[in-house]
């Protein structure tokens, strides 16, 4: 259950608020704010120890002055199926060694308490290696536009993308978490 490598493109604009400030009504209604962006990586962990997302997802709630129960859906890189089981664990959206309990249980589903992957994540879609973050990030901001139809999350106004790559030892070599919010 690994997605399949594919081909792919996505794009965002970004902009200071001072010069979004500028733009056109029709313009500023769609913006999506970055909260938060956070890194870790470049670390060789022992088995007892969080993953990176842990720590990214840690400094981002920090700066953005939320907590995992703010969020109100989540992109997360699931190159494996597991990958879901263990992000919403690395994230906090429930206690570590529960992720599979929760998953099954239907809280990451659409209507759930954080859904995960509306999108249907990379396991659906493939995995474009260049364009994987770039295209969680479009979905959240869709989602938080509500221009989603049949996967749209209602009233979401915070989203949480978490993605990695590289490889250092077992894990990632590095990994990025954003929250963004409905502006």
């Amino acid at each position: 259950m690994c997605s399949p490598l594919s081909d792919g493109a996505a794009a965002l604009l970004l902009c200071s608020g001072t010069y979004l400030a500028s733009l056109p009504v029709a313009v500023c209604e769609r913006a999506v704010c970055i909260r938060a962006c956070k890194t870790s990586g470049g670390k060789y962990r022992s088995l007892s120890e969080p993953g990176l997302s842990y720590y990214a997802a840690q400094r981002a709630y920090e700066a953005s002055g939320l907590a995992p129960r703010d969020i109100d859906l989540a992109e997360v890189h699931d190159a494996t199926s597991f990958s879901e089981i263990y992000q919403v664990e690395m994230l906090g959206f429930c206690n570590t060694g529960h992720g599979g309990g929760f998953v099954a249980d239907g809280n990451t589903g659409p209507g759930g308490v954080i859904p995960v992957n509306t999108s249907g994540g990379l396991v659906s879609k493939g995995h474009p290696i260049g364009a994987t973050g770039i295209s969680m990030i479009v979905e959240l901001c869709e989602q938080l536009r509500s221009e989603s139809g049949d996967r749209q999350v209602k009233n979401a106004t915070l989203a949480l993308a978490e993605s990695g790559g590289g490889v250092v030892g077992f894990d990632e070599a590095v990994c990025i978490v954003t929250i963004l919010e409905k502006a």
